[in-house]
């Protein structure tokens, strides 16, 4: 018998808690049996394993192994969609990057297949391992803080955002209103109950204006610089994994972002209690990134995701896990891979009324493409006879239409 061979192969203490665990009727029938068995351990293995198959032939309707195991797999199955609010499209991955790190690691392989395979299901995961110094993020974390601790009136004196200078410092900003325009839409919403800097390249190549920093915190500029040029060395790494999961040679995106725009934005949600949100009134509305992917190194939960289908509003939490960062795509890695890939939705809500400091801060570098790119459907993700669903369009053109439209509230023309 298969069942019986599979079961007197395991090992004896696992084969008597086993059997006394299938063939008992109560506690107390567990130790007799126990007992028994380990009596019968003296008379030797023959001995042993007719008791076993005695056992087995009496209890071959419990013990049916397939079942078993059908039944573990079934309760993990629960537990993954428990984690995830019972909605399983929406599971947002952990996935440990350390092979991307090594050209020749045997992970290799695997790690690029989950990442695709998250890129494909959710636009969303959460990366571990991932090489970036820890300095730098503790660092970066420290002066953010600082800076957002200062007074209203200094923060003020920070650059503020002009539409000519789509960085600085913030405190309007309404991001769902990227996606009304994109669907054509005009509608008057709250602004989110954040507020925000933001710096841009250093590099003149990029057509960007050059950086304004504040001179208070006096190592924000250094410390800044340090975390954005990491994370322009992760992004890398991650664009050489999303090529190969596209099935294209790995540098294809190199000449696409070597004069790039990425953006870094530190985001401060403060604690509620003392002002709460009106009506209808979140720390960041529902939105899409716009560019190709997003780093985003996260102080605590709130920030949620959903699949950009209408009429849905299964929303699911992000896992919150420490010295990670949570990788989600933009609009544009979505038109380049002709839906292939998702740019999921994504929502940061207020946090529960109970007394305590929910002040929650966040950093996010927006990826983005060379002003000049042209985003055109990538060749691996046209249809059979090479149709897009979208037409060319230039990068900065399509970044800054739903920079402006979300932040619309809060830009002024001139200093």
């Amino acid at each position: 018998n298969p069942k019986t061979i599979m079961f007197v192969r395991l090992p004896l203490l696992l084969q008597l808690i086993l059997l006394a665990m299938v063939s008992a009727k109560d506690p107390l029938d567990n130790l007799k049996h126990l007992k028994e068995m380990n009596e019968n351990l003296s008379g030797g293995k023959l001995a042993m394993k007719e008791k076993i198959k005695e056992g087995m032939e009496a209890n071959r309707n419990k013990w049916d192994m397939s079942n078993m195991f059908g039944k573990m797999k079934a309760n993990l199955q629960d537990q993954v969609q428990n984690l995830s609010g019972d909605n399983s499209e929406a599971y947002v991955p952990i996935i440990d990057i350390s092979s991307l790190m090594e050209p020749s690691s045997e992970g290799r392989s695997e790690t690029i297949n989950k990442i695709g395979k998250a890129c494909e299901e959710i636009g969303f995961m959460v990366i571990t391992n991932h090489g970036v110094p820890q300095d730098v993020i503790d660092e970066m974390w420290a002066v953010t803080q600082d800076f957002f601790d200062l007074s209203e009136e200094e923060k003020a004196k920070s650059m503020t955002m002009t539409s000519d200078y789509p960085y600085g410092y913030e405190k309007g900003e309404v991001l769902s209103a990227g996606k009304d325009k994109e669907k054509g839409e005009e509608v008057e919403r709250l602004p989110d109950f954040k507020e925000t800097f933001t710096i841009g390249p250093s590099n003149p190549a990029s057509g960007m204006p050059a950086r304004i920093m504040p001179s208070n915190p006096a190592s924000m500029s250094v410390k800044y610089d340090r975390y954005y040029s990491a994370m322009e060395e992760l992004a890398a790494t991650l664009l050489q994994a999303f090529a190969v999961a596209l099935d294209i040679p790995s540098n294809w995106f190199e000449d696409k972002i070597d004069h790039h725009m990425c953006a870094l934005r530190a985001l401060n949600y403060p604690d509620q209690g003392g002002q709460p949100p009106l009506p209808g009134q979140t720390r960041a509305g529902a939105h899409t990134d716009y560019g190709s992917l997003t780093i985003l190194k996260s102080g605590g939960p709130g920030l949620e995701v959903r699949k950009d289908i209408e009429g849905r509003d299964d929303w699911v939490a992000v896992p919150h896990v420490q010295d990670a960062f949570v990788i989600n795509l933009g609009d544009l890695m979505r038109r380049w891979t002709n839906d292939k890939w998702s740019s999921t939705l994504h929502r940061v809500v207020n946090p529960p009324q109970d007394g305590k400091n929910h002040r929650r801060q966040s950093i996010a570098f927006f990826h983005n493409l060379n002003g000049d790119a042209v985003v055109s459907t990538i060749d691996s993700c046209r249809g059979e006879g090479g149709e897009s669903k979208y037409e060319d369009i230039v990068a900065k053109d399509f970044l800054m239409m739903k920079h402006l439209a979300s932040v619309k509230n809060v830009v002024r023309d001139e200093l």
